[in-house]
């Protein structure tokens, strides 16, 4: 009777432990998620079931079903939004009420883009080859004392068939025709002339030597002041010589008022090397 009374003791403790350890059923559940602080619904949103690998996706007003035990991991990962996770409850499984949850909107930081207007490599390789420089004020001097040898033989040798149909060797073979012709060309001819002395003279003017006489700048003081007349000032030979002064007086005192207290400005006076 002893050895009885052992052994029922030993089923009573034994079963109550058998009966508790009776895993719970998975469970299927309709969910809802939220963007949080808007209420908004989460469409097209992706979640997953870590444990059974289970995978739902949420409908136009966010909602998605999805089937779990208690300390399954849901995961949740939508373009838009933080990926979140949630561990199922036990609590879960006693509610009669829609289960809602939220996720918080990602903000992403994109690099700066910058927008050309070029389709391909090959597009901005052909715009390249046509692209055209604006000519400077230089250029246009060079092509226009380039051109003007051709013409000042034309012109001497006009000048010579001329003296000589006035002299009567020619006789009636110089018609009105090629007189018209000949003054054409020596207005030409003029005018080429009229540019190149503007040229010289603007040459002269915007020189270093009548800058540094002008503003009496001399050194790194000059050098600066140089540069910053040739690119922020637009000078040119057909400007009328007090004009021209008149802007290089300007930028000098533009000049003074930006760059008046910087070392190499108040020691302008140091000797000139140039």
């Amino acid at each position: 009777m002893k050895h009885l009374y052992i052994t029922s003791a030993i089923l009573l403790i034994l079963t109550p432990k058998f009966s508790f350890s009776q895993p719970l059923q998975s469970k299927r559940f309709g969910i809802y998620i939220l963007q949080n602080s808007i209420e908004e619904a989460v469409q097209f949103g992706a979640v997953k079931n870590i444990k059974t690998g289970e995978v739902s996706l949420t409908d136009e007003e966010g909602f998605f079903a999805i089937s779990g035990l208690v300390g399954d991991t849901l995961k949740f990962h939508s373009l838009g939004y933080r990926d979140t996770s949630w561990v199922i409850p036990g609590i879960w499984f006693a509610m009669d009420q829609k289960i809602e949850l939220k996720v918080e909107p990602n903000v992403y930081d994109l690099p700066e883009v910058d927008v050309v207007r070029y389709y391909s490599y090959a597009h901005f390789k052909q715009a390249f080859k046509d692209l055209r420089i604006p000519k400077t004020e230089k250029d246009i001097a060079r092509e226009v004392f380039s051109s003007w040898d051709p013409l000042f033989k034309e012109a001497a040798a006009q000048g010579r068939i001329d003296a000589m149909a006035q002299g009567g060797s020619v006789g009636l073979g110089i018609g009105i025709g090629g007189k018209d012709k000949l003054r054409l060309q020596r207005e030409a001819v003029d005018k080429l002339e009229e540019v190149q002395d503007k040229s010289q003279r603007f040459n002269y003017l915007v020189s270093r030597a009548n800058i540094k006489h002008l503003t009496e700048y001399k050194g790194t003081c000059l050098d600066s002041f140089m540069v910053f007349l040739n690119t922020g000032y637009n000078l040119h030979y057909q400007m009328e010589e007090y004009d021209l002064l008149s802007a290089i007086i300007n930028a000098s005192a533009h000049f003074k008022a930006l760059k008046g207290n910087e070392e190499w400005f108040l020691n302008r006076q140091d000797s000139d090397k140039f």
